[in-house]
């Protein structure tokens, strides 16, 4: 299994910008690449699927629209 830190770094060289780990709340912000649209991606399972290429950013976006339509209800 990789480390957030290992994953951060094949996200950068894959051409992503990824800010600074947010801990407390447990994610960190991934850039699309030319982009201005990010998302914030779950440190942990969700970083290490997605730097592997496991989940797409499609999948991720999905995940964050599913969070807020349930925070909502």
């Amino acid at each position: 299994m990789i480390t957030d830190k290992q994953a951060l770094a094949m996200l950068l060289d894959r051409g992503y910008v990824v800010g600074r780990p947010d801990v407390h709340a447990g994610y960190v912000r991934v850039w699309i690449r030319d982009g201005e649209e990010g998302v914030d991606v779950r440190l942990g399972r969700e970083l290490h699927e997605f730097a592997e290429e496991r989940l797409t950013l499609e999948d991720v976006c999905a995940r964050r629209e599913d969070e807020t339509v349930a925070r909502r209800e």
